[in-house]
């Protein structure tokens, strides 16, 4: 077996690999997930597909050809599961069905009277009697959701056993379709079904092979996963730092287990799945730390977690911090609802923005600022938030680092209140100044038509010298449309003074667009500026209304009014708190 500085890895069997070693699906990682059947009707189809399905008519068909069949690769680790076995971090699925089908092959010779191939197969691939205890082990063991059902219903073989919950059914599903497909192979091989059987189960031990990967600890597994970029790295994050917690917890398990199921309630994994859990928990550690990559997650959560106490201590504090990160993917937070209307109307821009970089810090700052603190940081997070993406200064990897390095800050009591936010080295120099943003602003493109609604809206009320214009975002998308003067796909005939290199650089230009009132004249689309002018002119909403002032619409009267905008702009969205 090769060896490396810190994994070992082998192409073996399958079956071969459960026959070698002693097997365990830690204790609290997913279940047992794989379809036997398409979606059912009114269910949801998630692109799964029928995988045991799949799984047998690829061993027949290598089966059938005489050619190996590869299977994919199986990580291990040492450590997470009970002494004397391997845990699998990652191939359960396929492992699991693998066990299934050998214990259909294993049932197979026993309906056939062939008593002493039935206990061969049950011994070597599905469970082995172990002497200090006075019974059979499984060869594999699943987690604590699957492994009753599975140790009864299939490795024993046990008739009127019940699933429960949706993977235990999954789980009977692929038992009974395994099943059925072993006796049809043998049936259909009539007096020869001993010796094709023998061969196929042979097939199945040797032939179709895994990369077997064993690593020392959980840690190492998860650089396995993203070398490899297997399809189940989506919720490698959540499994490992669940099963490391709920190792660590020992007598204090219980505690731990609730913990962690409130966090996965307060981010709503069970409908939107652990690509959440994993950005929160990447952002709440960069929040601690400065900044954590997701390779890097598992250890430095694992650095802080040295005994029950501990592990306690990182459930709690994962639960109470993805309560406030939820308000910050979401509105309807109850979080929101302690603080003023004006706060709470900032909170929706920056949902309604969803920009990530900053949400280390404002993670930060939800949790240790007073409240008329976050009273004052919520909306000028939301200026802040348009002067970056008008300058470009939010992408890679430059601004999550100052987000980062003020939030290390906020949680050491350094920094305490929005100023001093402001004050802080890596965000002044992130954050444009006014003539930075006017210039900026002077230029940009938006492409997404919700940013530039909101724009629109927030300049609108700037221009009609409302109060804290920033902080309202769409309340009237279904009164208005967002239109392109100049627009998306022009006639030449009617627009002869645009080049395809300006329709290019301009159409999106903030300069050229406008919200219309819905209605009788409500989309213009791609009518010439005669007929667009006075629509524009006759609109209720003053910056519309001033669109029309040019006797023609060019490139320079989409700059100009561009830049009239700008200077609305820097009134909008303040640099310092108001």
């Amino acid at each position: 077996m090769p060896t490396g500085d810190f994994l070992e890895y082998d192409a073996k069997g399958i079956a071969q690999l459960l026959a070698q070693e002693a097997l365990e699906v830690p204790m609290y990682q997913r279940s047992y997930s794989w379809r036997s059947h398409g979606a059912a009707d009114g269910d949801e189809d998630d692109g799964s597909g029928a995988q045991v399905f799949e799984y047998w008519e690829d061993l027949q068909q290598g089966f059938r050809s005489s050619r190996p069949y590869f299977l994919g690769t199986v990580v291990l680790s040492g450590e997470g599961a009970t002494a004397g076995r391997k845990a699998v971090i990652d191939g359960q699925q396929r492992l699991a069905t693998t066990c299934i089908l050998m214990a259909a092959i294993r049932d197979a010779y026993r309906e056939r009277a062939e008593e002493q191939y039935a206990t061969s197969v049950h011994g070597d691939f599905v469970a082995k009697f172990d002497r200090n205890v006075g019974q059979d082990q499984p060869r594999l063991i699943l987690n604590s959701d699957d492994r009753e059902f599975f140790e009864k219903a299939i490795v024993k073989g046990q008739a009127g056993v019940s699933p429960t919950g949706e993977s235990q059914r999954l789980l009977a599903s692929a038992w009974e379709v395994l099943q059925s497909r072993v006796r049809e192979f043998c049936d259909s091989a009539g007096v020869s079904w001993k010796p094709d059987l023998d061969r196929f189960s042979e097939y199945v031990n040797k032939e179709a092979q895994v990369i077997a990967i064993t690593v020392a600890t959980a840690a190492d597994a998860f650089l396995i996963f993203e070398t490899l970029n297997d399809r189940g790295a989506d919720l490698t994050v959540a499994d490992l730092l669940k099963n490391f917690l709920f190792s660590r917890a020992a007598g204090r398990l219980d505690e731990v287990r609730d913990s962690w199921v409130l966090t996965l309630n307060n981010l709503d994994t069970p409908k939107v799945g652990n690509r959440r859990f994993n950005l929160f928990a990447r952002h709440y550690m960069s929040s601690k730390r400065g900044p954590v990559r997701e390779r890097e997650l598992y250890a430095r959560i694992k650095e802080e977690v040295n005994d029950p106490a501990g592990a306690v201590g990182m459930a709690k504090a994962l639960q109470a911090n993805a309560r406030l990160y939820n308000a910050l993917i979401s509105i309807e937070s109850e979080v929101w609802s302690d603080f003023s209307e004006s706060t709470r109307q900032a909170a929706e821009v920056l949902v309604e923005l969803n920009l990530e970089r900053y949400r280390p810090l404002l993670l930060a700052a939800l949790d240790t600022f007073t409240p008329s603190e976050i009273e004052r940081l919520i909306p000028t997070m939301v200026s802040w938030s348009v002067r970056g993406l008008a300058a470009g200064v939010f992408g890679g990897g430059v601004a999550e680092a100052a987000f980062c390095r003020a939030a290390v800050d906020i949680r050491a009591g350094k920094v305490t209140t929005t100023e001093s936010v402001l004050g802080h080295e890596a965000i002044d120099r992130l954050i444009p100044n006014d003539r930075q943003f006017e210039i900026a602003f002077s230029e940009w493109r938006i492409t997404k038509g919700s940013l530039a609604r909101y724009v629109l809206r927030a300049l609108e009320l700037e221009r009609r010298d409302v109060a804290e214009p920033e902080l309202v975002v769409n309340p009237d998308v279904e009164k208005v449309n967002l239109e392109h003067i100049l627009p998306k796909s022009p006639k030449a005939t009617d627009w002869p003074q645009f080049t395809d290199d300006d329709i290019r650089a301009y159409t999106y230009r903030l300069g050229n667009l406008a919200l219309l009132q819905k209605g009788a004249n409500g989309r213009i689309g791609n009518k010439p500026w005669s007929t667009k002018r006075p629509i524009l002119k006759n609109s209720q909403l003053v910056l519309t209304q001033e669109a029309a002032v040019p006797l023609d619409w060019t490139t320079d009267a989409i700059s100009d009014r561009q830049a009239q905008l700008a200077k609305l702009a820097v009134r909008a969205w303040p640099r310092k708190p108001r």
